[in-house]
């Protein structure tokens, strides 16, 4: 009996030891990441760009595209993450309509700036899914076989163009907890074949994948050029309220490295949090409510966090909302405190 007791001890000890030693290991492993990625991106100019939804400009009440020009020339951003919603560029089926796109990229061109274009079903802003309303979203065999046309035909229209940059192809795709879309059009298979559409209208242009910072990690692929995550710190939960996130920038400088060793992909911020998340949308809210989650401080805070990350290239979240701020609700705290930044990039 007491030999018996001995030899289940010694098993547990063995055991405990080899995990401790395995979690070393990672851990060694992980540092030894983290120092690498930092000394490869030591050198690299920091890069703050924005996203800029002409949907979300119209859900404000603003004129899209004067507010579109005051991002460009007021606080002066020269990279933009551009939108292009299916139900816009494609109104009839196989009739497309590429005005409001075009406009926008010509103004970025005169000034130089550059574009990362986001195309596919799932874009920026809720529900995310655009689907124009000739496509029954829900037919799995009808979306396969237009997701590749709508795609060619964009990309077709605006490769080469001077001002773009990158194709970002959907935007957090295999997160089907977010948004309105019909999960089964969001899987590997779909993201695969769209991949391929891409690349064979387009060899040069880099294309960019995202994900949520919070879930998952991009191992079974498909991998494309960039890898981008978001980041939003402080958010209305519902069933909780107001919360923030608790990891640290570290956690994020981690997964950059990790992502950017076994893929061989640039690691940029597609959406870094620079706008409230209330519990419902922020044109609805009484401005000291959206105070909670976004203020020139908790600005400053997130771009600290991003820079503990040693991810170089960030695109900034809320260009629509600042103007709202300033010119309907006479609160231009936001807007000023971004476009100092854009002058000086202190914080």
């Amino acid at each position: 009996m007491k030999k018996q007791q001995r030899t289940k001890k010694q098993k547990i000890r063995r055991w405990g030891f080899m995990a401790l030693g395995s979690l070393g290991l990672f851990l060694l492993f992980s540092a030894i990441c983290m120092w690498w990625y930092a000394a490869r991106t030591a050198k690299d100019p920091e890069v703050v760009g924005i996203t800029f939804s002409q949907l979300q400009s119209e859900r404000y009440g603003l004129d899209w595209k004067e507010n579109y020009l005051a991002i460009l020339d007021d606080l002066k951003f020269r990279h933009f993450r551009l939108i292009a919603y299916w139900d816009r560029i494609e109104p009839q089926k196989g009739q497309f309509d590429f005005a409001e796109t075009d406009w926008m990229m010509s103004e970025a061109a005169k000034r130089g700036a550059k574009v990362t274009l986001t195309i596919g079903q799932k874009v920026p802003r809720w529900p995310e899914c655009y689907y124009p309303g000739w496509l029954d979203r829900n037919d799995y065999s009808q979306v396969r076989e237009r997701v590749p046309i709508m795609l060619q035909a964009i990309v077709q229209h605006y490769k080469g163009h001077p001002a773009l940059e990158a194709w970002q192809l959907e935007n957090e795709f295999l997160l089907r907890s977010y948004g309105r879309c019909p999960g089964k059009n969001l899987n590997r298979d779909m993201l695969r074949d769209e991949l391929a559409t891409v690349r064979a209208a387009d060899l040069k242009t880099p294309v960019v994948f995202t994900q949520s910072d919070q879930f998952g990690m991009p191992i079974w692929g498909p991998f494309a050029d960039w890898f981008g995550f978001s980041m939003y710190r402080h958010v209305y939960v519902e069933h909780k309220g107001y919360w923030t996130y608790p990891q640290p920038g570290l956690h994020a400088w981690w997964k950059a490295a990790m992502i950017s060793l076994f893929t061989g992909n640039q690691i940029k911020v597609h959406e870094l949090q620079a706008e409230a998340w209330g519990r419902t949308g922020n044109e609805f809210l009484f401005f000291e409510e959206t105070e909670r989650t976004m203020s020139p401080a908790l600005f400053d805070d997130n771009i600290r966090y991003v820079r503990d990350t040693k991810i170089k290239r960030y695109d900034l979240w809320g260009a629509e909302w600042w103007y709202f701020l300033k010119t309907r609700e006479k609160q231009p705290q936001m807007w000023d405190r971004v476009k100092q930044f854009m002058v000086d990039g202190r914080v």
